[in-house]
């Protein structure tokens, strides 16, 4: 396109590419037979340059992109709560070295006995405990928030872990907690924890009242010296009235014995309260002594029980059965069997002229997609009950601060996924040992990593002595330990409360007991929420009348925001109000001051209702209407309808 300005000639070009260039172009150029100094040469485009500077250019913009979002990311405040120790390592004295030192050396006294007896509960060789006792405090004392906090084996874990255990041996127990550590660990990092919002207290308290009855029943069968098979409630407690007479007197007397003793020292503080008028108790070192002996009563029931143990082993009798010959020294460091070899059933000679041969045992190889699919549902409820308890006991160990509930999970994730290369069950939170250790007065973190050195040094030195311990001893350490867990203290204020969470409260409680753990806290989850949906359901819309000036107003006002479940209730409202109410001079007002809320279900019975009125030529409004509603209801209502905003509050 040329022009001419003036004296002077501008040729003006307009150029436009094909639209898959996206290039434009202006360019003003002067005439070529012209030489004045006025003219002038211009030239703009855009969207343009060649195919290969694009490709040049889009790599670098990818590359400023993730520098601009890593710098954001990668702030020094995100190092220092994924890394806690940075934290206080700075600020580490000598004083809170000591401190953490005893307190380490206290809970190593518990989580000792403890894992033994965990590991016994697992079904896994009793070493596999002490395995997940030393090796959860080392990445809790890296990645941990809560100083007061110690992970290991608990009765719940070592509980679910069985069954698996059942199946596919301890190999099924390790590739759990690999497995289990990386769910962890992946909801850790994506801040997944909102899920856990959906299992309610009362499910929770069902499921660990199930949990400790469970536990304390079969180690009744341990107290009781009978070795049939079967560790669940439904075959425990029949297995006790079968097998009576297979009852081992000595076992029985020592366990009940001990289970007395183990209650003495724990209320051994209590005791000392109602002697108080006696001077000497007064003195400091009485009572830390007391506390000493209350706090480490596990260990001395162990020592205790492996010295009677070896008495009578010195006059050759063994009256008691005995934990037996545990595997000693430090596991190695390896790979979880992601494929193993798990053994049929044996093979019986199918007549007689096979008698000569003796039965054999044959393998068959279990790949890693095959064990995932044996573990069904537990490979999610032992990640979620495993953040439950982590999340739970930080926040009741937090002395009132808040606690990083993404930190817990990506701690107890990566301590599980640790604990697998050594060959250790799934690990949580442990409220007895966590409440040891804030008692003992630990400072930092360091005091589980010192609490694991201790239990290392007892895997590389100690195991010898702990073929003489009594098994009904190990049984009374579980039951005093497990049955605090029993929540019947719950039921009352459910009672008063709110009667209706006594539901999933006994249905947890009895599916757990009858059919199994994972079913059963998925039973009572889902019971809990189809209740919520059933209230929810229950929308109340309130009905009232006024006149102004001439015209009467009935105003109907609903409780809650409706969804479909209450649309039926809703509709049944409205139609009422057009019925009953006489048709002459009325104004039907429909008060949304408290929904906030409407599905589509809702928007098309609003619709069908309010066309059926303007064929009536029924007069109605809507008020109290928050503005993200009113953008909802516009969607379906006619021009013109008057929509009132809530009124502010005077000032």
């Amino acid at each position: 396109m040329h022009t001419k300005i003036g004296d002077s000639t501008l040729q003006l070009s307009l150029s436009f590419n094909d639209k898959k260039s996206g290039e434009t172009s202006f360019q003003m150029n002067p005439s070529p037979t012209s030489s004045t100094p006025s003219e002038m040469s211009v030239s703009w485009s855009e969207g343009g340059g060649s195919a290969e500077d694009k490709d040049s250019s889009m790599p670098r913009k990818m590359v400023a992109r993730a520098k601009r979002r890593i710098r954001k990311t990668c702030t020094t405040k995100l190092l220092k709560r994924r890394l806690p120790m940075i934290e206080w390592l700075p600020k580490y004295t000598l004083q809170s070295l000591f401190h953490d030192c005893m307190a380490g050396f206290t809970v190593a006294l518990t989580a000792i006995p403890q894992g033994i007896a965990y590991g016994a509960v697992a079904g896994v060789p009793v070493e596999y405990g002490l395995y997940t006792a030393f090796a959860g405090p080392f990445i809790y004392a890296l990645l941990g928030s809560v100083s007061q906090i110690t992970m290991g084996a608990t009765a719940v874990m070592a509980l679910m872990t069985h069954q698996y255990v059942q199946l596919g041996g301890a190999e099924y127990a390790v590739i759990l907690s690999f497995v289990s550590g990386c769910i962890e660990l992946l909801a850790g990092l994506l801040n997944l924890g909102f899920i856990m919002d959906f299992i309610s207290a009362p499910v929770i308290s069902g499921f660990c009242t199930a949990a400790a009855v469970t536990v304390i029943l079969s180690q009744f069968k341990t107290i009781l010296g009978l070795t049939f098979r079967g560790s669940t409630f439904t075959k425990v407690l029949p297995g006790i009235f079968q097998h009576w007479r297979g009852i081992r007197v000595w076992d029985a007397v020592l366990g009940f014995a001990f289970i007395a003793f183990l209650l003495l020292l724990k209320n051994l503080p209590l005791i000392k309260k109602r002697f108080n008028s006696s001077c000497c108790l007064h003195h400091p070192c009485v009572e830390k002594a007391v506390w000493f002996i209350s706090t480490c009563r596990n260990a001395l029931a162990v020592i205790l029980g492996c010295l009677i143990a070896y008495i009578f082993e010195i006059y050759e009798q063994r009256p008691f059965q005995l934990l037996g010959e545990i595997k000693c020294g430090i596991p190695n460091f390896q790979i979880p069997p992601f494929t193993i070899q798990r053994p049929k059933e044996e093979f019986t000679p199918s007549n007689w002229t096979d008698s000569d041969s003796y039965n054999q045992t044959s393998y068959e190889v279990i790949t890693f997609p095959e064990i995932l699919k044996d573990m069904g549902p537990g490979m999610i409820l032992v990640p979620v009950i495993a953040i439950l308890e982590q999340v739970a006991i930080a926040k009741a160990f937090s002395n009132g601060k808040k606690t990083d509930s993404t930190q817990e999970m990506i701690a107890v994730g990566a301590g599980s996924i640790f604990c697998s290369f050594f060959g250790c069950i799934p690990l949580t939170a442990s409220f007895s040992r966590s409440s040891v250790l804030s008692a003992s007065g630990g400072k930092t973190q360091f005091a589980s990593l010192f609490n694991g050195c201790v239990i290392l040094f007892a895997l590389a030195f100690l195991m010898p002595t702990f073929f003489f311990i009594p098994k009904s001893i190990l049984g009374a350490v579980l039951i005093t330990a497990v049955y605090p867990m029993i929540e019947y203290h719950e039921i009352p204020s459910m009672w008063r409360g709110r009667r209706i969470e006594l539901l999933p409260f006994f249905a947890t409680f009895i599916c757990c007991l009858l059919i199994n753990m994972e079913y059963g806290i998925l039973i009572g989850a889902q019971m809990h929420l189809l209740l919520l949906a059933y209230e929810g359901s229950r929308s109340k819309s309130t009905l009232t009348r006024y006149k102004e000036a001439d015209e009467e107003r009935v105003v109907l006002q609903a409780d809650r925001n409706l969804y479909f479940p209450s649309v039926e209730r809703f509709r049944n409202a409205l139609t009422k109000v057009s019925i009953d109410v006489e048709a002459k001079n009325r104004v039907i007002v429909l008060d949304m001051g408290r929904v906030n809320q409407v599905d589509h279900t809702t928007l098309k019975m609003l619709q069908s209702i309010l066309s059926s009125w303007d064929k009536k030529e029924e007069k109605y409004c809507f008020t109290n209407v928050s503005d993200h509603l009113k953008s909802v209801l516009s969607s379906i209502l006619p021009k013109g309808v008057p929509i009132s905003r809530p009124a502010l509050p005077s000032t």
